[in-house]
């Protein structure tokens, strides 16, 4: 057998019920000359009409690049805060990229840093960023 295609051939003329090792098998095709896997092109993640940012921030692949808008849409914020915490003067920056002086941000740091932030109040204690709040300090 040279190639896939001559394999195929034989298991299709191969009487039904026909039985062959697993060693066999596995030396039959690792002598056949098949090339390199193909590596799949990466995917994009899907978008439908009703899915929004808010919902895709969470679920999509860390390493998944959105802009500005879709920044927007994902906290639910106005321009003007999205400017605030990318400018130079901001306390808490949001991590982010520039391209071409566009906007780009990483979906799985925007996470992190919104989870850093968030304040869990629970009863009379505040928490925010993994850190226990009381009186004066939950700010």
């Amino acid at each position: 057998m040279n190639d896939l295609a001559d394999l195929r051939a034989w298991v299709d003329a191969a009487p039904s019920g026909t039985m062959i090792p697993a060693a066999e098998l596995a030396g039959l095709l690792a002598d056949l000359d098949i090339g390199e896997p193909a590596q799949p092109a990466p995917v994009a993640p899907e978008r439908s009409a009703n899915v929004s940012w808010r919902l895709l921030l969470w679920t999509v692949d860390p390493e998944t690049r959105i802009g500005r808008d879709e920044m927007l849409e994902a906290v639910g914020r106005p321009l003007s805060w999205l400017y605030r915490h990318t400018g130079e003067a901001a306390t808490h920056r949001i991590p982010h990229r520039k391209l071409d002086g566009q906007l780009v941000f990483v979906v799985g740091e925007v996470r992190l840093w919104l989870r850093d932030r968030e304040e869990i109040v629970v009863g009379g204690s505040v928490r925010r960023g993994g850190l226990r709040l009381h009186g004066s300090d939950a700010v």
